[in-house]
């Protein structure tokens, strides 16, 4: 496997919607695209430093999943009515469907 730095956006979502790997999932938890850290946040396989560390993410796409994720146990809840933070479109297809988008 690609280091990865090496890897772009689609692979690193790829990773982590896929991994099992708890240290590539608190990498991946860092990545600087919101895609890639909003996939580790519906990753089941998230433990709860990971659910809570992106519980309190800057990005609203990254944290209202992180709250409901099942290993998240901080008090903090993110409730969103913006149709692209609830958007359940699988991030993979985000750039073949966000630009055409009527809910944005």
């Amino acid at each position: 496997m690609k280091s990865l730095h090496k890897l772009d956006e689609i692979e690193l979502i790829k990773l982590a919607k896929t991994t099992t790997d708890e240290n590539t999932l608190h990498s991946l938890a860092d990545n600087a695209f919101i895609t890639v850290r909003r996939c580790v946040a519906k990753n089941r396989h998230a433990t709860t430093l990971i659910a809570n560390k992106l519980a309190i993410d800057s990005a609203c796409n990254v944290s209202y999943w992180a709250t409901r994720h099942s290993n998240h146990t901080t008090k903090k809840k993110v409730d969103s009515n913006d149709p692209c933070v609830v958007c359940s479109i699988d991030e993979l297809q985000y750039h073949n469907t966000c630009t055409s988008c009527d809910m944005a």
